[in-house]
């Protein structure tokens, strides 16, 4: 015991930042963000250990886990929203078909039984109409849906 104490007395200020190190690996390993308020805080402490505090490792000690308990209680609720962003500002980004819905279209091959195919720029959709009528090569529709790579159409006005 009393070599943890000589330890912890004649502990030099970057310990505490190679700990904090350690702690911010294990939580990049985990993602869990319970490390991450340790690692903050022996960081701080590190820098605090830098003049201040030089040899009073009961201090140190006391800050660390002033400072970790602190965090580990105010920060999930600010920081946790953030990292687990369930909906994306574009929530379209992934799905071409409903990045068309409301764009206009014309029939390249007239629908029958209610499907057919659409140019939209230069690809042809397939497509099918919302009422399950036929469509004439030509006409204009507006794209209303997306059913995977199918458009569902209607005739616009």
């Amino acid at each position: 015991m009393e070599d943890v104490i000589v330890f912890l007395s004649t502990m030099p200020f970057w310990y505490w930042w190679v700990f904090a190190l350690a702690l911010l690996t294990i939580e990049l390993l985990t993602g869990s963000t319970y490390f991450l308020w340790p690692a903050i805080a022996a960081a701080l402490v590190g820098f605090v250990d830098i003049w201040p505090l030089d040899g009073q490792w009961q201090i140190q000690l006391i800050i660390f886990s002033v400072i970790t308990i602190v965090l580990s209680i105010v920060a999930p609720a600010k920081v946790k929203p953030w990292l687990h962003k369930t909906q994306s500002d574009h929530i379209t980004l992934n799905d071409r078909g409903a990045q068309k819905v409301g764009r206009k279209a014309t029939v390249d091959q007239a629908f029958v039984n209610g499907a057919g195919k659409v140019r939209l720029g230069d690809t042809l959709w397939l497509a099918e109409s919302d009422t399950g009528d036929d469509l004439a090569a030509g006409l204009q529709v507006e794209i209303t849906a997306a059913d995977g790579t199918k458009l569902v159409v209607k005739a616009a006005r």
